[in-house]
């Protein structure tokens, strides 16, 4: 398995999707991945040399919004107990590293510190690119451990805009990319004049 099919697998394992059947055409990795109530869904990736960390994170997103929309009635009652689950947990001592091996661990730390946080989006980009880097799964918990244990904060383009304006640029930035249409410069100048990078 090559390194762009590692990481549509990891994507599809991230947003909690099963995966069907993964396969190359042309310059894409393209992946058929099934939600909880039986449906399937196509996605892709671009398969350069370099990776497309945006487009990654765009298509990330689609499939975890694919996961939500699909969700078996009884599934999404196990999550919502869970997550009272944790917020229960929230005030307790507990290691959230508990899936990363102490090297793991460590080579994500070092890695975080190379890292400008402003080439990446979110959190969640973040957290594919050092799953990428140790060819392991690793968790937002683990990021956010990794940050709070070497000390680097969370860049303030991370937080979601409260600008109605903001968020409906960046829907319709994250659809024209999904459907591979080009901004035109006036758009793109107010894509990055609102949502900085």
């Amino acid at each position: 398995m090559d390194r762009r099919q590692k990481d549509i697998m990891t994507m599809a394992q991230m947003a909690e999707l099963a995966a069907v059947r993964t396969e190359k055409r042309g310059n894409r990795q393209f992946i058929t991945c099934r939600a909880d109530n039986s449906v399937e869904r196509e996605f892709s990736i671009n398969l350069s040399g370099r990776g497309d960390p945006r487009g990654d994170q765009n298509e990330l997103s689609a499939m975890k919004r694919f996961a939500r929309e699909n969700a078996d009635q009884n599934q999404t009652k196990k999550r919502e107990t869970l997550t009272m689950a944790k917020a229960a947990d929230k005030y307790t001592v507990k290691s959230t590293t508990a899936e990363l091996t102490p090297v793991d661990f460590y080579k994500v730390c070092e890695w975080l510190k190379a890292q400008p946080l402003a080439n990446f989006p979110n959190k969640e980009a973040l957290t594919l690119g050092a799953a990428k880097h140790i060819g392991s799964t690793v968790t937002d918990a683990d990021i956010t451990t990794a940050m709070d244990t070497i000390s680097i904060s969370e860049p303030p383009h991370w937080s979601e805009p409260t600008d109605p304006h903001a968020i409906l640029v960046r829907e319709l930035s994250t659809m024209m990319k999904e459907l591979g249409v080009n901004a035109s410069p006036a758009f793109a100048r107010l894509r990055d004049k609102l949502l900085p990078a």
